[in-house]
């Protein structure tokens, strides 16, 4: 599948630029799920659980597509 660029705004990819792939008719989701997953140094030597980011579109920008950071995923 083929991707486009688009801007991340807001949470943890703020101001980040990366692919999002299009549909089979090269449409873009609404919305974006984004893991986030890491080792953190500190007291605990084991990853931390991964959360899941949710981003939606901003239908309002006619350039480069944008999606706006809507809080953590729920379950």
């Amino acid at each position: 599948m083929s991707a486009v660029d688009a801007w991340f705004l807001g949470g943890p990819a703020d101001g980040r630029l990366a692919p999002v792939e299009v549909g089979e008719a090269g449409t873009l989701p609404q919305v974006v799920l984004l893991l986030q997953v890491g080792f953190y140094f500190g007291a605990a030597d084991h990853p931390s659980q991964p959360v899941e980011h949710r981003y939606v579109r901003d239908d309002a920008q006619d350039s480069t597509p944008v999606y706006r950071y809507a809080g953590p995923a729920e379950d």
